[in-house]
Formats: structure tokens, C-alpha cells, sequence
């Protein structure tokens, strides 16, 4: 077999060759691609950007003939996951109950998200959502995220949840501040009349006041 060309997007990229040195043509694969001794591919330190499909084409001779041969490889880089790739977030509905919502989500591409328990009972999974009615203080659910080559895992209590209390809706806020107004405006009323009696009163008082009737005469005894 004589030496191979390898191709990414039409890019010949390197050459290599059984028993010899691998040829990098292109500076960007000059620390990934390595040769085997039979001259196959070996690629280190991959990023996302490196996935995509290789072609690797070679001339065979058999009995003075040429034959070209040529295979096609789909290569995926995947990222290692760690738990603070996780993000749990959660709904507690506002019912006598604490019926809830928790969801896991994984802000990566190419991966698969699992929910477990302890016990499944009260329990609805869709998708990375988990349904929860009244859970019970000592049961554990678990988000598990995986690809091909890594899996993290995070776990949660959702009766501790349900103790920080239900999380209040848009139209809660609403009301509450419609009840705030409207108390405002009765202690703003209340004042006015306190201030206005007041007022009054003052005025009442000064209006009972002796008026002014003159000098006063002083009779003699001659008189």
C-alpha cells in the first residue's frame, strides 16, 4: 500500500505512509495528527471545531493493476461534563398539596438527560422534566447528564423545595399591589381627615376669643 492523503471538507490536510513520518500540510493539525506505524490516523487534543467527516484515499496495486480505494470517517469531539453543568430549576404549584415541577437542563450539545428515585410513586418524568405530587421529605431525585465518553450526575430533595414556600405566580404580584394602593389611599384619607379636624378646631377656638371693646371709662365720685 503506498501512502495515504487525508481530507477534511476538501482540505488535504496530511499525508501519511506505513513505516514513515506522517506529512502535516496544514499548520492547524501540527500538534493532532500523529502517525501510526501502519500509517493510520492518531488525533490528539480535539475541539468542537475539529469533528467532521474525514476521507482518507490511497492507491493499491494488485497484479501490475492500480486500484483506488478510499474510506470516509465521521468524527464527533465531545466535551467532558462536569455537575456545574447541571442547572436544576423548579415551580411549586399554589395548591393545599405541594404539587411541583423540576426540571434539568444541560447547556451543551450531544447530550442525554435521565431522571431517578428512590421510588417512582407520585412521580411523572417528560423529557428533563420531573412531576412531583406531595413528595415525601426523604426520598432523592437525581438528574443524570451523559455522552459517549463522560456522565455527571446532580441530586436534589424536592420537599426541601416545597418548605422555602410556593413560588408566587404574575397575577399573585398583581393583586398584592392592588391591596397596597388601596390601603395607602385609606391611611392618605384618615390623615386628611385628622388633619382637617384639626384645623377646624383650631380655628373654633380662636373665633371664642373676648373681642376688643375699647378703653374702659372710670367714673370719678364727681360724678
Amino acid at each position: 500500500m503506498g501512502d495515504i492523503t487525508w481530507f477534511i471538507s476538501g482540505n488535504h490536510f496530511a499525508t501519511s505512509e506505513s513505516g514513515k513520518k506522517i506529512e502535516i500540510r496544514d499548520y492547524r493539525y501540527k500538534e493532532k495528527a500523529y502517525s501510526m506505524e501502519d500509517g493510520s490516523l492518531l488525533m490528539k487534543n480535539l475541539v468542537r471545531e475539529d469533528q467532521g467527516n474525514y476521507i482518507a484515499s490511497t492507491l493499491t496495486s494488485t497484479s501490475g493493476k492500480e486500484n483506488f480505494c478510499a474510506l470516509m470517517y465521521d468524527l464527533k469531539v465531545y466535551e467532558m461534563l462536569s455537575d456545574d453543568h447541571i442547572e436544576i430549576e423548579y415551580e411549586v404549584s399554589n395548591n393545599e398539596t405541594c404539587n411541583m415541577t423540576v426540571s434539568c437542563t444541560v447547556n451543551r450539545s450531544d447530550v442525554n438527560i435521565t431522571w431517578e428515585s428512590l421510588t417512582g410513586n407520585g412521580t411523572n418524568v417528560t423529557s428533563n422534566v420531573v412531576h412531583v405530587q406531595d413528595p415525601d421529605p426523604e426520598v432523592i431525585y437525581t438528574c443524570t447528564a451523559w455522552n459517549p465518553i463522560t456522565s455527571t450526575s446532580k441530586s436534589v430533595t424536592p420537599w426541601e423545595y416545597c418548605k422555602k414556600g410556593r413560588q408566587e405566580k404574575p397575577g399573585d404580584y398583581t393583586v398584592l399591589n392592588v391591596m397596597r394602593v388601596k390601603l395607602a389611599s385609606c391611611i392618605l384619607i384618615i390623615t386628611g381627615l385628622i388633619l382637617g379636624h384639626h384645623i377646624k378646631t383650631e380655628v373654633v377656638e380662636a373665633s371664642g376669643d373676648t373681642p376688643d371693646e375699647g378703653p374702659t371709662r372710670v367714673k370719678s365720685g364727681l360724678e
